[in-house]
């Protein structure tokens, strides 16, 4: 570590806590320096002059598993963009999300509860019982809240996002409507990443918008390439402006259809032919190796949903070969395009002054597509597509990763996405920028997607205020982890903190290290089950049994959150036709369509 690196480090460290003593006494007055007692209270020096505000970037991807990354366990996708970033910042090994992407967006956004927030579910499945909770399962962010970029568009941020929305497609619920000033969206929740073909027969063509316009998407752009330059073009304006800016680059990568150029794929021929289950236990012991998963941590038991590697007929296992090469290719290809931003921050003088955040909106994706609502009949994916295996990868084609690959990215957890385990809500998150203090560190203490808003906006000066046009705001959920960022606590959250979390009957309370979880069959036991997640994150043993009344007595706070947060009771019944069904292979052959065709 060079001398000017060590002085560039302290100079971040001294910026961060200048800005924060900054803007301990005046929330709601930007001009003002805060007094002696203000700053203070923030542990942090208090100051005379004027900081500057460091720019706030964002990154979302969507789908990626826990280990897909090179700063998190990865040993094959090359990730050279990521893993500098973890090499300067902080990389946070106990980080949740939800189990599904919407939610996630919308408490990364609000630092509101879900449910309280108006997304208690995703937007396209809807109930009855819904209307017995007005403003809670509306599929969009209410009235309620305001978003990150509200709050720092007030502050003197310019603000832009480019990539995946789905927080509601109607007037008023559109980026700009939010706080965006520029935007380049995908409104819905996912489709092609050549062009406008969508994820399901019911509603075939996705939408675009930009700054809540209609635009067509038809230019054959490959999605990570095409948000990245239209983030780039955004960014370019903010610093001609002249304006610190809040930029979220929310990459439609790794969704599915599984879609890379060409070259990238290349790249990856013949990387995967160990398979998923060699794969999932080499990606558990370097993950042990390297402390992103605690010490002791036991491999959780792979689900009875998918038939292991050793059985798989050749045939079948070239085609989850080339599966996964694709998978590998979108990951390396979203990294190279983090680069490009990189590059240009840098280019511009502005890196120093970037503090970045990187995370995923839920676990890995354990579907087949054919699988999804309105697909299951084949003729909408038959007439629109071109699934032979020698397509994979280009424009229409049409597969997913599956559960085998799936529960290698989420190796050692349990499970994926859609369900409420580590596997489906533990995200990688690395934060790079002025004021973090131990460059290359890791830390595990636990931390929500709904804290990094009250994060931001702390360490911004932003003033949320207490309501957004004439309404009263909802209270935060999350919690500032600044000074962790600073080096001044190992942990936003006291050692016996209390959270609950809900989603599509998925149920979770924690205290502390005590996790208790209420999951559907076959994910789970249709009861609560108990869980030690310091000893145990892969959720291997059940100590239900042991501790009885720790269970009732964490059972009942989980009630009475649910009530505070208009969580519904949800029909299992429903669940299981119209969305469990989906990811449980048992009750059928997994017949993704994909042809061999001509190699």
């Amino acid at each position: 570590m060079t001398i000017h690196f060590l002085f560039r480090q302290a100079a971040h460290a001294a910026a961060l806590a200048a800005v924060l003593a900054a803007v301990a006494g005046c929330a709601g007055d930007r001009g003002a320096l805060p007094t002696q007692a203000a700053a203070a209270g923030l542990g942090v020096p208090a100051r005379t002059a004027a900081a500057k505000l460091p720019n706030i970037l964002i990154i979302l991807a969507d789908d990626l598993g826990y280990n897909d990354i090179e700063p998190f366990g990865q040993d094959v996708i090359e990730t050279p963009a990521l893993k500098a970033l973890a090499a300067e910042g902080m990389r946070f090994t106990n980080f949740h999300v939800h189990a599904t992407c919407s939610p996630t967006r919308a408490q990364l956004l609000s630092g509101v509860d879900n449910h309280v927030a108006g997304m208690g579910s995703m937007g396209e499945y809807r109930t009855p019982e819904m209307d017995k909770y007005p403003d809670s399962y509306i599929g969009s962010m209410n009235g309620r809240v305001k978003t990150i970029a509200e709050v720092m568009k007030e502050r003197g941020y310019a603000t832009f996002m480019a990539g995946k929305w789905h927080l509601g497609g109607k007037p008023g619920q559109l980026p700009k409507a939010r706080g965006f000033e520029r935007s380049y969206v995908l409104v819905g929740p996912g489709g092609s990443h050549w062009d406008d073909n969508g994820l399901l027969g019911v509603n075939p063509k996705s939408r675009f918008t930009e700054d809540d316009k209609p635009i067509a998407r038809d230019t054959g752009e490959f999605s990570s390439n095409l948000y990245t330059d239209r983030f780039l073009k955004y960014m370019k304006e903010a610093q001609q402006a002249g304006k610190p800016f809040f930029g979220y680059l929310a990459y439609q990568a790794v969704h599915d259809p599984l879609h890379a150029p060409a070259d990238a794929i290349a790249k990856y021929r013949g990387k995967f032919s160990q398979g998923y289950d060699a794969a999932r236990q080499q990606l558990y012991r370097r993950m042990l190796q390297m402390g992103v998963v605690p010490a002791g941590t036991r491999m959780s038991p792979t689900a009875p949903l998918f038939q292991p590697w050793s059985q798989l007929d050749p045939a079948e296992r070239q085609r989850q070969e080339r599966i996964m090469e694709v998978y590998a290719a979108m990951v390396d290809n979203m990294d190279w395009n983090i680069g490009r931003v990189i590059d240009e921050l840098k280019r511009t003088g502005a890196y120093d002054d970037t503090l970045i955040f990187f995370i995923s909106d839920n676990g890995p994706s354990g579907a087949y597509m054919d699988l999804y609502p309105g697909n299951a009949d084949g003729k909408w994916i038959k007439a629109t597509f071109d699934t032979s295996q020698a397509n994979l990868g280009a424009p229409l084609s049409f597969a997913g990763v599956g559960p085998g690959w799936a529960s290698a990215s989420a190796s050692p957890f349990k499970l994926f996405k859609m369900i409420g385990t580590e596997g489906g809500t533990l995200s990688p998150m690395i934060v790079r920028g002025p004021g973090v203090a131990k460059p290359g560190s890791i830390n595990d203490g636990f931390l929500g997607v709904e804290d990094i808003f009250p994060t931001v906006t702390q360490i911004a000066g932003a003033d949320r205020g207490t309501e957004r046009n004439g309404v009263s705001l909802a209270p935060l959920k999350g919690v500032s982890f600044a000074p962790v960022l600073q080096g001044r606590a190992a942990a936003a959250r006291g050692a016996d903190f209390e959270r609950g979390s809900e989603l599509f009957g998925n149920k979770e309370y924690r205290q502390g290290r005590w996790k208790i979880t209420w999951l559907p069959k076959p994910y789970g036991e249709a009861r609560w089950q108990l869980f030690d997640t310091d000893a145990d994150r892969g959720e291997t043993l059940d100590l239900a049994a042991k501790y009885p009344q720790r269970v009732a007595d964490m059972a009942a706070r989980y009630d009475a959150w649910a009530r505070a947060n208009s969580v519904m009771a949800w029909d299992y019944d429903y669940l299981a036709k119209n969305l469990f069904d989906y990811f449980d292979w048992r009750k059928g052959v997994p017949r993704q369509i994909i042809n061999p065709g001509q190699e």
